[in-house]
């Protein structure tokens, strides 16, 4: 019941995502929350998200890794370099424009694989 992502890339990299949220869309006038960062060595996979994922269907995923490699290209968000757990409406002033792709799930478990 959760969204694994597993990096089968040859560097270190660092996750970030973006998910439904029913608080933010209650308390701050967006559906939608941004989390990161989760560092991924080499061959390890992380869980980033815990819970049912049927119920929420669509999620956007950044990584990008050391040696400067990035996925994502479908949409953007600003990110600051420290973890973080915000709804998309809310940055700061040292967040950069991050790209961010679309995953679609309509099972409870779902493994994102980063390869070059």
């Amino acid at each position: 019941m959760v969204l694994r992502v597993h990096n089968a890339y040859h560097t270190e990299v660092w996750v970030a995502y973006l998910y439904p949220s029913t608080f933010c869309s209650q308390n701050h006038g967006t559906s939608w929350a941004k989390a990161g960062w989760w560092h991924l060595n080499p061959n390890e996979t992380k869980i980033v998200l815990g819970g049912d994922l049927s119920s929420k269907w669509m999620y956007y995923i950044h990584a990008h890794s050391s040696d400067g490699t990035e996925w994502g290209s479908y949409t953007y968000e600003y990110c600051p370099s420290q973890r973080f757990d915000w709804c998309t409406n809310i940055s700061s002033n040292t967040s950069i424009k991050r790209n961010f792709d679309e995953v679609y799930s309509n099972k409870p478990d779902k493994t994102i694989n980063l390869v070059g």
